[in-house]
């Protein structure tokens, strides 16, 4: 860790940072959070414009997912939390400098102070802070927020998981809050940042209880509106808000008098949209579209690389033929990402090799050789495994063929490169079936265990995400999706967690992520990043270490 050399060992400013990250903006710009991958839509009554250069002062941002809750505490989507990061504050931000570097900012917490042992985070807390609802903000909302994310009626799918071994938040005074774990916890320094931690109304979750995602009640710059079922989430100004980090500009209310979110589910409506200056701003348009955007000055086009975990398979250790690991090596081995990304994805990403991002501590790139594209050691590797070749080269054992069931989440980007795999698989002897659910149909199936190849991307800050994903207590109810059960590594990542020198620590995260490859329970597809396509008016957006676009300071120019 690199800490201000004029604070204490155990003291954090703004300026602190555990990691760095490479490239951090590119010349513009989920899946799941636990996942983890928009568009605008133009303003209405007279304050419209969009690609026309009119001013407006409503800016609509169309996605391309059903929010599954607005509840900080409970959602699973990276879509959703970029979305409400701009109803919700976090206790510190952490987000890039002029350089790239990502460094923390003073949030509605002023400073705070770790442990040696990192099992107590103290927080000095602002006083000049009230929710939307005129709750005044103070360490009993913190106290709220953190027991609320634990609470089982909460059905935490992202924060529950990177909050670790949370044991109880002390109200020390007013305006002081310690949270402590029950052992150690490192990652919550960054961890903390995330928006699923985001501030709630204690008014507000005593009011609604299990009713409080169709009513968020934060600090941020907007406030919630309306959420209209297949349709958009709508937020107008807070013109109270004058706490949002340094890194977005003065402090001051948004220069928007509106946000919205428009749901628009295919990518070309999303796009036709931007053309026709209903929206502004269009999230994860096909690879096609944005090569056409690239080139034209209408349009402005954003890339942002993102730490977390890259668009992929889960592959399910359990359920045959899957439960073999010299088949789930002969299936990484079967596909070639260079070739995905180019052909399908036509350049818009990076191909991915590994269980993890470049940006991510703990990523091994001498790992992404580890299951290079070789179908020919595919075949062999199944002949191996007993599986014998017909005729037509399909494969089978015993009478039964060779076959995969690949589940995958509606319109989450997974399409056109699900039939690239599924004809990659073919060339080696497999047959799959496909289907397609939407989000929480998906995710409940892939708890099951009813598939051997599911759908994920997750976007997170610290390597500790891989506590969602791979320990063998979020099979049930979390991402753990393949189904994999170590207790080697079920051991490894909370005892990485308690080790405080960021160099250390890395390296214990990288010893996991190379047992995970090893273990062959995860296909690479394609690095996540943050990708959108914006009007040439749209100035002022600002982006953090997980491509979530921030709008607290946009304006049209």
């Amino acid at each position: 860790m690199s800490l201000d050399p004029t604070l204490p060992p155990a003291s954090r400013s703004a300026s602190s940072s555990r990691y760095s990250r490479r490239s951090l903006l590119k010349a513009g710009g989920a899946g799941l959070l636990a996942l983890g991958g928009s568009s605008l839509l133009a303003a209405c009554q007279g304050s419209a414009s969009g690609a026309s250069g009119a001013k407006a002062s409503t800016l609509t941002v169309g996605i391309y997912q059903e929010p599954d809750s607005l509840d900080p505490a409970a959602t699973g989507l990276a879509m959703v939390s970029m979305m409400i990061t701009h109803i919700f504050d976090p206790l510190f931000w952490w987000l890039p400098d002029a350089s790239g570097k990502n460094v923390f900012h003073p949030g509605l917490a002023k400073s705070y102070s770790v442990s040696k042992d990192a099992t107590t985070y103290t927080f000095k807390l602002r006083d000049d802070v009230d929710f939307h609802d005129g709750t005044h903000f103070d360490a009993t909302a913190v106290k709220a927020t953190l027991d609320h994310i634990v609470d089982p009626a909460t059905r935490s799918r992202s924060a529950k998981g990177a909050l670790g071994p949370y044991k109880e938040t002390v109200v020390v005074d007013k305006y002081t809050a310690r949270v402590v774990f029950a052992e150690p916890n490192a990652a919550f320094e960054h961890e903390m940042t995330g928006i699923v931690f985001g501030m709630q109304s204690p008014t507000a979750l005593k009011k609604y209880g299990a009713d409080i995602a169709a009513h968020p009640t934060g600090t941020g710059p907007f406030t919630f509106v309306d959420y209209v079922n297949q349709d958009h989430v709508g937020l107008a100004k807070n013109p109270k808000y004058k706490w949002g980090p340094s890194a977005f500009g003065p402090a001051g209310p948004a220069n928007l008098e509106k946000l919205t979110f428009k749901i628009l589910l295919d990518t070309n409506a999303r796009y036709n949209a931007l053309r026709g200056g209903q929206i502004q701003m269009a999230m994860n348009l096909d690879p096609d579209t944005i090569a056409t955007v690239k080139k034209t000055a209408q349009f402005k086009h954003y890339d942002m690389p993102s730490t977390g975990q890259p668009y992929g398979y889960p592959i399910n250790v359990e359920k045959g033929p899957t439960n073999d690991l010299k088949v789930r090596q002969a299936i990484l081995h079967a596909v070639d990402q260079k070739k995905l990304n180019e052909s399908v994805l036509r350049g818009a990403f990076t191909p991915a090799y590994n269980v993890l991002t470049p940006t991510t501590p703990g990523y091994v790139k001498a790992n992404d050789t580890m299951y290079a594209y070789d179908p020919a050691k595919a075949k062999s590797l199944l002949d191996q495994a007993g599986w014998v070749a017909g005729p037509d080269g399909t494969r089978s054992k015993g009478g039964q063929k060779l076959t995969l069931d690949i589940l995958i989440q509606s319109a989450n980007g997974f399409d056109l490169p699900t039939q690239y795999v599924v004809n990659a698989l073919k060339e080696v002897g497999f047959t799959s079936t496909t289907k397609s659910q939407p989000f929480t149909t998906a995710a409940a199936s892939y708890n099951q265990g009813l598939q051997n190849l599911s759908a994920i991307f997750y976007y997170d800050v610290d390597p500790y995400l891989l506590n969602n994903l791979v320990t063998s207590g979020q099979i049930k109810s979390g991402f753990n999706w393949a189904h994999y059960r170590n207790p080697v590594i079920d051991a490894a990542i909370p005892k990485a967690n308690t080790i405080v020198d960021a160099a250390a620590r890395t390296t214990a995260y990288e010893k996991v992520t190379t047992t995970l490859m090893q273990d062959a329970i995860f296909l690479p597809l394609w690095n996540v990043s943050g990708v959108y396509s914006g009007a040439a008016n749209l100035a002022d957006v600002h982006f953090g270490p997980t491509g979530y676009s921030y709008y607290h300071a946009a304006q049209f120019r």
